[in-house]
């Protein structure tokens, strides 16, 4: 995005405000303001509508936005390929991602793909899933990391890897005696061997009666839990909703209640305690499939590509 016209239009249209797009590009408010105007008058015709609050863009601002755009994609694509023809050298991979996933799935691929292209840098954003993919649409990250439950003609998606939901329970509840025979030992599940045929699933009613920490219910992780309760008919007790599988993690260890956690977390979480894990479900009904996904015929440069192909064979590997 190295025209300024294009840049600041984009911005401005974005923030619905001179101020505040001023502020994320880094000059004054009047310098920009006076610098659309006069982008205005060389056109020919009015970008923006100030005559209301938030500032609109006008049937025309639209149509230069839309040519912008494109514009910018282009120049865009064309520095990728570049990039790629100097093969690898330098260049920067920016994801979008949840704190959770930057947290957990982020961590070691990024160390691993470093030392093997060190001139590769990183920007990650975090925020909700689709907040990252609504960034990613407009182009301020390349690719969104989430599970492949993502639904939408303006995305492709690739799928990583396929991981379990476990539930984790607090190493001091008095259900550990009741069921203890089901634990699965945190050092088979950080060696991958989670799936093991000597470790069995464990009846989800014997936990009626215990308090749950579970994630909002707008998380596809409680979507799969709340058919897990639901096909055992049981109604449970919550204690408390929670907005990252992390958070109930960490309430978990801390003794507050059961809650449910991906296999990955566990496996790179550099966590120093852990509760007690259990089987629930089954393989098929209590699995999710994780996905990175970028803007529909968008082009993936070499870096980016590897990168891609690095998350696949770290989280395969076991």
């Amino acid at each position: 995005m190295k025209n300024n016209d294009f840049y600041y239009v984009k911005e401005v249209a974005k923030e619905q405000s001179f101020s505040l797009a001023a502020k994320k590009i880094g000059i004054s408010q009047p310098a920009l303001s006076s610098y659309i105007s006069k982008l205005e008058k060389r056109v020919g015709v009015m970008l923006f509508d100030r005559s209301i609050s938030p500032i609109e863009l006008t049937e025309y601002g639209k149509y230069y936005l839309e040519y912008a755009d494109a514009v910018l994609n282009a120049e865009e694509t064309f520095e990728n390929i570049v990039s790629d023809l100097s093969d690898v050298r330098k260049g920067l991979l920016s994801i979008g991602s949840t704190a959770c996933f930057s947290m957990t799935y982020l961590p070691k691929a990024i160390e691993l793909f470093h030392a093997k292209y060190e001139g590769i840098n990183f920007s990650i954003m975090e925020g909700k899933v689709p907040e990252m993919l609504e960034r990613c649409f407009e182009g301020d990250v390349g690719m969104v990391m989430s599970d492949s439950s993502i639904v939408s003609s303006l995305f492709d998606k690739e799928i990583l890897f396929e991981e379990r939901i476990l539930m984790s329970v607090p190493r001091q509840s008095p259900i550990n005696e009741k069921v203890g025979q089901y634990a699965i030992p945190t050092e088979d599940i950080i060696h991958g061997n989670l799936n093991s045929e000597k470790f069995k699933d464990v009846d989800i009613s014997l936990f009626k009666d215990e308090k749950f920490l579970l994630l909002n219910d707008d998380q596809p992780i409680r979507k799969i839990v709340d058919k897990l309760f639901s096909s055992a008919g049981i109604q449970p007790k919550l204690m408390m909703e929670v907005p990252q599988t992390t958070t109930g993690l960490s309430m978990t260890i801390a003794g507050l209640g059961i809650s449910f956690v991906a296999e990955s977390t566990i496996k790179y979480g550099n966590l120093k305690d852990h509760p007690v894990y259990y089987r629930v479900g089954t393989r098929e009904t209590m699995s999710r499939e994780m996905c990175v996904a970028y803007k529909k015929n968008k082009y993936i440069t070499k870096a980016g590509r590897l990168f891609i192909e690095e998350l696949k064979q770290l989280f395969n590997a076991q």
